[in-house]
């Protein structure tokens, strides 16, 4: 069941993002991507050397028209005009581990993993309110399983707890 909500699913890459989307998915909730609201929206660059594509997320937050209920899957997702930021965070060990299984270079493993040590979207402040979740020691299904039921009781606005810095 799919409350009225526009849903941002953000986090470093390699957190889960995409696995929870499918979940999220396959339980009947209407999921698009960043990339895919970019294209739409003509806000994406003809695909670079380095096989990536940049968005430009500032017009696509000021272009993008959101009037339906949706889960929005991407690491930059908590930048646009969202009800509601998901965030999902990894232990760096686990993160490395995760990355280093993609064939990520080391300077794009090194990058996203201080990402996620600095608390990742925390410090971009995501639009509305917003909650994190530890994806960690947690199987996926649960993990859906926690954030639906945190949607669906409203989604109240939860301060960070996790602070990989510190061991919290």
């Amino acid at each position: 069941m799919e409350p009225s909500l526009v849903v941002a699913l953000t986090g470093s890459p390699g957190v889960g993002k995409t696995t929870i989307a499918t979940l999220a998915a396959n339980a009947g909730w209407t999921v698009t991507t960043v990339t895919e609201l970019a294209e739409a929206y003509g806000m994406i660059s003809e695909l670079e050397d380095d096989g990536a594509q940049s968005i430009d997320i500032e017009g696509l937050a000021s272009a993008v028209e959101l009037n339906e209920s949706m889960l929005i899957d991407g690491h930059l997702s908590h930048l646009l005009p969202v009800d509601v930021s998901v965030v999902i965070r990894c232990s760096p060990s686990v993160l490395t581990a995760r990355l280093q299984s993609r064939d990520y270079p080391i300077w794009k493993i090194e990058s996203n993993v201080e990402w996620e040590m600095v608390g990742g979207p925390w410090g971009d402040k995501p639009n509305g309110r917003a909650a994190e979740f530890d994806a960690t020691n947690i199987s996926p299904n649960a993990l859906w399983m926690n954030i639906e039921a945190w949607l669906l009781s409203g989604a109240p606005d939860l301060l960070p707890q996790i602070d990989w810095l510190s061991g919290s």
